[in-house]
């Protein structure tokens, strides 16, 4: 194991965070993706700021930062600039503009061990993604548009992208989106159908998503980004908190307006 690194991986935690942006890039082609040493900006072209991310973390932060709020000023969506790391001290950069912190999201990692598989759980294809979309919507709320970032027709065809779920009563139930991003794997967009939430179909979605990745892959690390009301489903299962990653906005994006 490498020293610094995620327990039971050789993954550090600048490689997560480099791994991270570099495995949202498969959903920014109607958008942009750029990089550099110590950040990442993804545009999906979203009308939800939580699908149109930067991440600031080493180097320059003050420059950094300065290029993430020039990127996604010009690019006209809604957006969040996450710093973490070295990227806390550039938050001054940002509060000079305008912008706001609006709290942090807790940068979970999960790593996979060999376990019995859900027969319960499908991989989902084209004839399915529709009912993915409709799920997503119901269980976040977010516009027809937001839903179709992470399940889109097309996705199911995308190297690299996976949707997975968890069917019961003949109905998908819930589902999410796996993207590999070499050294880890990211989880997006993982809800459940509404009216449907509390039956442990979010945890059996965690664990059965686990060992199907442990199975393919080894102890790939399984990452998120959750809201702290959210992070516990994911303690449950195994994971661990790694860091907090600070957001800032737009206080009109974050009203919506």
């Amino acid at each position: 194991m490498t020293p610094g690194s995620i327990a039971g991986t050789d993954v550090t935690l600048d490689v997560l965070r480099r791994a991270y942006g570099r495995s949202m890039r498969p959903l920014t082609s109607a958008g942009s993706y750029e990089e550099g040493e110590g950040w990442w900006i993804g545009i999906t072209g979203a009308p939800d700021p939580d699908y149109n991310l930067a991440l600031v973390y080493d180097g320059d932060v003050s420059a950094h930062a300065q290029r993430a709020f020039e990127v996604v000023t010009a690019a006209g969506r809604p957006s969040i600039v996450l710093l973490a790391g070295r990227g806390l001290a550039a938050a001054q950069v940002l509060a000079d503009r305008g912008w706001v912190c609006a709290g942090a999201l807790d940068l979970t990692a999960l790593v996979p061990a060999d376990a019995p598989e859900d027969d319960s759980l499908r991989v989902l294809g084209r004839a399915e993604m529709p009912d993915a979309r409709d799920l997503a919507a119901g269980a976040f709320g977010v516009l027809p548009g937001t839903a179709a970032i992470a399940y889109a027709d097309t996705i199911a065809d995308e190297p690299g992208l996976t949707v997975v779920g968890i069917f019961d009563d003949a109905q998908l139930q819930c589902c999410t989106l796996v993207s590999d991003g070499c050294e880890i794997e990211t989880v997006w967009s993982l809800g459940t159908r509404k009216g449907r939430q509390r039956r442990g179909y979010a945890r059996r979605l965690v664990d059965a998503a686990a060992a199907r990745t442990y199975s393919r892959r080894g102890a790939v690390p399984m990452c998120g980004l959750t809201n702290p009301r959210v992070t516990p489903l994911y303690l449950s299962a195994g994971a661990q908190v790694l860091e907090n990653w600070q957001m800032w906005s737009r206080p009109r994006w974050l009203l919506g307006l």
